[in-house]
């Protein structure tokens, strides 16, 4: 199998560089935010949103191919095959190597193993990753349209999928929400198919997609992404080949045996590399979006809820409008409540406390500076989902963990001497 996707990449690779100073300036952008960017709604695009959702929700099979690769990604080759209720298997190869990741998912159980030895990931350090990296396989719990989640979360990918197979198996994705607008882009070809363009725009424009859709189907020929940051775009863009709607495919190729030889490894999560309790948080003095600077060690003799977040997750959305909720009830008492964007432009992150009327203190600070004082200081292996720290009096860490959790929380803050806060 893995001869025949290499020789797939090969004869499609062309087509991809030839076509890809096109797919990256159509709708280009400023490398900067601004509000014109915020696409209002088109009652025909949205049609044309609502029949490629349609058409992935009434279809019983989906199989295609794609490439995904951007600027500062290199490309990576998926094959993928979906067949409902709750079955997933995808291949994918990186670059023009012959190892292949295969990822299954049948409901409860998401199993990744490789043709050799598991690359470097995102949740590995040097000493966990070379006992571990031969001879081994994952076995997890996860839902079908949590696949695509849990290979961006162990980075097994250069270029993570755009569309989610959450679109095929829920008849959404976790943006959809969060839509501003859908607008037409006109027409174009992709994949030999002649396509309708439309633009979407999510959270304000943070983040959008260009889809190519086909005439024949309303499924994507391909897909644009850009999620703008601080300083520069995250542009990728998938091409799908070779797509078929409805083709018998055996439950056999959704069957899992261990490969031979092989253990099962578990992953580490990100929790694990945080900071553990009793340990001293670094100081910092960081300026704040109400203007002025924190230090951190000003807030010594106060509980400190420390929480990072970015405007284009909709966990750190929700955590943070609950945290200004918890803000204005303790504003006078010994915990002090402190959010810290580090991802997101400026003027994205200022749009969204300004518009949910968010006041709790904000550190806005993207620098390299900053960036390696959490990641490196505080352990952040990531900085998906909300990031939470509760700092106990004497400036030690009393707990750390990614995500919301409203009974976690409240016992880490009891823990911490603080009474009475909402569970």
């Amino acid at each position: 199998m893995s001869k025949k996707i290499n020789i797939w990449i090969l004869v499609t690779a062309a087509a991809v560089v030839v076509e890809g100073w096109a797919l990256y300036v159509v709708g280009a952008s400023s490398a900067r935010w601004r509000p014109a960017m915020i696409v209002a709604e088109e009652p025909a695009a949205r049609a044309l949103y609502e029949a490629m959702v349609q058409a992935a929700r009434d279809a019983e099979t989906l199989s295609y191919r794609s490439i995904c690769s951007g600027p500062d990604s290199g490309p990576s080759a998926y094959t993928v095959q979906l067949k409902k209720p709750n079955l997933v298997h995808v291949e994918m190869t990186n670059g023009m190597s012959t190892k292949v990741t295969t990822v299954l998912g049948d409901g409860d159980r998401v199993r990744i193993f490789w043709s050799g030895d598991r690359p470097f990931l995102k949740v590995d350090d040097f000493e966990r990753n070379e006992p571990t990296q031969s001879n081994v396989y994952v076995d997890m719990t996860g839902s079908p349209a949590e696949v695509a989640d849990e290979m961006a979360r162990l980075g097994v990918a250069w270029s993570d999928l755009v569309w989610s197979p959450s679109v095929f198996f829920n008849g959404a994705d976790e943006f959809e929400p969060h839509i501003d607008g859908i607008r037409l882009r006109g027409t174009n070809e992709a994949s030999g198919e002649e396509c309708d363009v439309i633009e979407v725009s999510y959270f304000k424009a943070q983040r959008t997609r260009h889809y190519w859709l086909s005439r024949k189907d309303h499924l994507p020929r391909r897909i644009k992404e850009i999620v703008r940051l601080a300083g520069h775009n995250r542009v990728i863009a998938e091409d799908w080949f070779r797509v078929e709607i409805d083709e018998r495919i055996s439950d056999e190729t959704f069957a899992w045996t261990p490969p031979e030889g092989s253990d099962a490894w578990t992953p580490p999560e990100w929790e694990e590399f945080l900071l553990k309790p009793g340990t001293e948080a670094p100081d910092f003095e960081l300026a704040l979006a109400q203007k002025g600077v924190i230090r951190l060690s000003d807030l010594r003799g106060k509980v400190v809820w420390l929480c990072l977040w970015q405007v284009g997750s909709p966990e750190c959305r929700e955590q943070m409008r609950y945290l200004q909720s918890l803000h204005e009830k303790t504003k006078d008492t010994p915990l002090a409540v402190l959010g810290a964007n580090v991802t997101d432009d400026r003027r994205i992150a200022q749009a969204f406390l300004r518009d949910e009327a968010i006041s709790l203190p904000c550190v806005l600070d993207s620098s390299e500076e900053v960036a390696k004082l959490f990641a490196e200081g505080y352990g952040m292996k990531s900085s998906d989902g909300p990031v939470n720290f509760v700092i106990g009096r004497d400036g030690k860490i009393v707990d750390a963990w990614y995500g919301q959790d409203r009974n976690r929380a409240p016992a880490a803050l009891q823990a911490a001497g603080v009474q009475d806060v909402d569970r």
